[in-house]
C-alpha cells in the first residue's frame, strides 16, 4: 500500500489515541463503553487502544487490582473508569516577558513541582536569556531527580515586545522561533516548542470540560494590546496571525492621536506607555522611571487627578471589552496582565453590566490567575497540547533540524 495516498496506519493510530485522550480530558474520567459511543469506535478497538496506553502508563485504570481480578465476566457489569495519568511525563515551561523570565516544572495536570523567576530589563541579550533558560531547566530536572526521558518537553512563550530580540520569524501561521527551539532541544535533549505568548495564555485559560465550552476572548495588556480567540475549546488559528489587531480598535471617537493608528485607538488611549506618560504629567514625574505601583499609591493617597485618569481608563477598557466581545461573539473574556487595583476592576465590571443592559447579557469577565511567577504554566500548557494530545501520547522521534 502506498502511504502517500490516504492515511497511514501510524497516522490512524495517532488520531484514534488523540481522540481518546481528548474525550477523557473533557470528562476527567470515562469508561471504555462511553468512549466508544462518543467516538463511534467499536468497543473492541477502544479496549485494545486503552489497554496499550495503560501498559505504557499514559492512562490509569481506576479499579483496584482486587476488583479487576474478582470481577465476573458478565454483561452489565460495573463500568471501569479510566483517566489520564498526570505523572506519565513531567513538563517544563518558560515565559520570556518584557520584565521577567519565568520557568517551572509541572505534571500534565499543571500541578507545580518547582519554579524559578528572574526580573530582567531590555539590556539582557538573547544569548543570556537562552542560557538562563537552559541552566534553570537543568537545575529543575536535577532537583527533582528527573532524566530527559521523563520529560515530555519544554514549551516556551515569547511576549510580543520580545519577538525582535529573540529573532522571531513571522509566518502565515503566526510567529516562530526556530533557532531558539533548535539550540534548547539539542542542549536539553528533549522536544522544545516556542510560540507567541499571547496564544499560549489563551490556551492555558481554556476550560476543557465539554459543558463549559464557549467562545472565549483573551486580551493581553502591555506596551501593546494583543488578543487571542478560543472557539470550541481550541485556539482560533486565524487570530494567531494578527494578535495586535485590537490596537486599531477605536475606544474614543476623534480621541488621542498616535502615528500609524486611527484617532482614539486602543494604542493611543490605553497602552501602558500612554498611561504612564499621562500619569507622569499629573505627578510631575519622569515617565522613564514611573511605575504602576507609584501610580496606585498616588491613587490611594487621594490624588483626584490620578483617580479621574484611572476611572476614565477603566471605563474605556470596559467599553473595549464589551464592543470587542460583541463583535467576536465572545461569551467569556479573560484579562491577562492588566494592572487593576480593586476599585478599577469593580468599575470595569459595573460599566460592563451597564453597557450590556443585564447581567445575563454581559460576557463573563475573568482575571487570569497566571501571575508573573506562575506564567510559565502557559508554556507548559503549550507543550502538553503540542507534544502530548496532538501526538496521541506518542513521543516525537524525528531529530531536530538546524534552521537556515
Amino acid at each position: 500500500m502506498n502511504e502517500s495516498k490516504g492515511i497511514s496506519k501510524l497516522d490512524l493510530k495517532r488520531r484514534n489515541r488523540k481522540q481518546i485522550l481528548l474525550a477523557i480530558r473533557e470528562c476527567a474520567t470515562l469508561a471504555r463503553v462511553d468512549i466508544a459511543k462518543r467516538l463511534s469506535l467499536t468497543r473492541a478497538a477502544v479496549t485494545i487502544i486503552t489497554n496499550q496506553m495503560i501498559s505504557q502508563n499514559i492512562l490509569e485504570d481506576l479499579s483496584t487490582p482486587k476488583e479487576r481480578d474478582n470481577e465476573p465476566k458478565r454483561k452489565g457489569r460495573k463500568k471501569t473508569l479510566i483517566r489520564i495519568n498526570p505523572n506519565y511525563k513531567f513538563v517544563l515551561g518558560a515565559v520570556i516577558s518584557a520584565d521577567y523570565i519565568s520557568i517551572g516544572l509541572s505534571n500534565l495536570d499543571g500541578e507545580v513541582l518547582d519554579k524559578t523567576f528572574l526580573p530582567i530589563d531590555g539590556s539582557m541579550e538573547q544569548r543570556e536569556i537562552v542560557h538562563f533558560i537552559l541552566t534553570a531547566c537543568n537545575q529543575l530536572m536535577a532537583k527533582s531527580s528527573l532524566k530527559p526521558d521523563q520529560i515530555l518537553g519544554l514549551g516556551v512563550g515569547v511576549a510580543p515586545s520580545r519577538w525582535k530580540d529573540m529573532h522571531g520569524s513571522i509566518t502565515q501561521d503566526g510567529v516562530e522561533f526556530p533557532k531558539i527551539a533548535y539550540y534548547l532541544e539539542m542542549e536539553l535533549n528533549i522536544p522544545v516548542c516556542c510560540s507567541n505568548l499571547v496564544t499560549l495564555y489563551a490556551l492555558a485559560n481554556i476550560d476543557h470540560v465539554a459543558q463549559h465550552r464557549m467562545n472565549q476572548l483573551l486580551i493581553y495588556s502591555g506596551d501593546e494590546y494583543h488578543v487571542a480567540f478560543v472557539t470550541d475549546g481550541k485556539i482560533n488559528s486565524a487570530s494567531n496571525r494578527d494578535t495586535a489587531a485590537i490596537n486599531r480598535f477605536i475606544v474614543t471617537p476623534n480621541g488621542d492621536k498616535e502615528a500609524g493608528y486611527p484617532n482614539g485607538s486602543v494604542h493611543a488611549e490605553l497602552t501602558r506607555p500612554v498611561l504612564i506618560r499621562k500619569a507622569a504629567a499629573i505627578l510631575g514625574a519622569d515617565p522613564k522611571t514611573l511605575t504602576f505601583r507609584e501610580i496606585d499609591e498616588a491613587y490611594k493617597a487621594g490624588n483626584k487627578k490620578i483617580a479621574a485618569l484611572l476611572n476614565l481608563v477603566s471605563e474605556k477598557i470596559a467599553l473595549l471589552i464589551y464592543n470587542y466581545a460583541v463583535t467576536q461573539r465572545a461569551e467569556r473574556v479573560i484579562l491577562q496582565d492588566f494592572c487593576f487595583n480593586k476599585t478599577g476592576e469593580k468599575l470595569v465590571r459595573d460599566t460592563l453590566k451597564k453597557l450590556s443592559g443585564t447581567d445575563e447579557m454581559a460576557p463573563e469577565l475573568v482575571i487570569s490567575q497566571l501571575t508573573p511567577e506562575h506564567s510559565f504554566l502557559a508554556g507548559s500548557a503549550y507543550a502538553v497540547e503540542t507534544l502530548f494530545f496532538e501526538t496521541g501520547g506518542t513521543r516525537r522521534t524525528e531529530a531536530a533540524v538546524l534552521p537556515e
